[in-house]
């Protein structure tokens, strides 16, 4: 059986098909009853839009791109997760590009999104292949990138929060502090802002660096090694980890070899997702404001591609900028409180 067209939709409504279109596009004033109508012949026909043909017309593919490093993460997928159900509200899908820190990949998938013409990219990867672009072919909007080049970047004010953080554990007493990172870098803010507080006070700063490719259980196996080594006679009194999956690895420790929690030993992580304040309720962690963050880079987007339509619109890859969001230090109870 042959698809319904527009002209089956118009002529079952009884209107002409450029009021079908009218309808479809919520252009012009139309009364109820017109909109009606033509609703009802869609639902009766089983009338699908033709999404190319729409693309052709208004010269927009209502696609965006997302690269992010991986979903498996619980902060990246929360953040694709808010992306995309703000996406879908403003009339776009989404092709999802996980991009694992590989520079490689991520040309080959900004290739690929370039060539399905999409109206925008959002991209959270930290590798530098963005950055190095002199010229994007679509708006692009940057989360939490180390370097972004021209292009606008959203991120939380990870220095802030991390000094925040690192200060709380220095006011409980502690003096050995760890930070637990990825990778070790000048660009990194969190790392910056742990050693900006113990220098402040006088301690020197503590790095266990455990590489982003790095697998899971080689990464606990890292931290585990590090901690047994140190628990001689200056023993590592306190973790920040850059993230609440090394959080929760440097928690898991502390249970395997029976120290106290946070009596002997005190935790605090970084993003506080959803996910893991629901299985690790008692974490303290710095909060970033992920449906703000969402939320902000829609709506960058948004307005630079409906600026590409206007003549005197400056090109898309000449609005950049950051936009720095505040985050919050949510204290559990891995965490003693401050003295005084």
């Amino acid at each position: 059986m042959a698809q319904p067209k527009l002209g089956d939709v118009a002529a079952r409504a009884g209107v002409s098909p450029t009021t079908v279109s009218r309808v479809l596009n919520n252009r012009g004033y139309l009364s109820q009853k017109t909109r009606d109508k033509v609703f009802a012949a869609i639902r009766e026909l089983g009338y699908r839009p033709n999404a190319i043909a729409r693309s052709l017309q208004e010269r927009r593919s209502h696609i965006i791109g997302l690269i992010f490093p991986t979903v498996a993460h619980p902060f990246y997928g929360e953040m694709v997760y808010r992306l995309e159900s703000r996406l879908a509200n403003a009339g776009y899908r989404v092709i999802l590009c996980n991009s694992d820190e590989q520079p490689e990949l991520e040309h080959r998938y900004l290739d690929m999104l370039f060539a399905h013409q999409v109206d925008g990219i959002i991209t959270g990867s930290h590798s530098q292949a963005v950055a190095q672009l002199p010229q994007v072919q679509a708006p692009l909007v940057a989360i939490d990138r180390p370097e972004t080049g021209p292009y606008p970047n959203i991120r939380s004010d990870n220095y802030a929060g991390t000094r925040q953080a690192t200060e709380h554990l220095i006011g409980t007493g502690a003096r050995r502090i760890l930070h637990i990172t990825s990778t070790l870098s000048e660009q990194n803010l969190r790392q910056r802002g742990y050693a900006d507080a113990l220098t402040a006070a006088g301690l020197s700063p503590d790095f266990l660096e455990l590489g982003f490719h790095e697998s899971s259980e080689h990464q606990r196996n890292m931290l585990y090694e590090y901690l047994d080594a140190h628990r001689g006679a200056q023993p590592v009194e306190a973790v920040f980890a850059s993230n609440d999956t090394y959080a929760s690895l440097a928690l898991a420790w502390a249970q395997s070899r029976r120290v106290q929690v946070p009596e002997e030993f005190q935790v605090i992580g970084f993003d506080g997702t959803d996910t893991v304040h629901t299985l690790l309720p008692e974490l303290a962690s710095v909060v970033q404001p992920i449906e703000a963050l969402a939320e902000r880079a829609v709506r960058r987007l948004t307005e630079a591609i409906a600026a590409e339509t206007e003549e005197d619109a400056e090109p898309a890859d000449a609005r950049g900028g950051e936009d720095i969001l505040p985050v919050t230090l949510r204290l559990g109870g891995t965490v003693r409180p401050a003295r005084g």
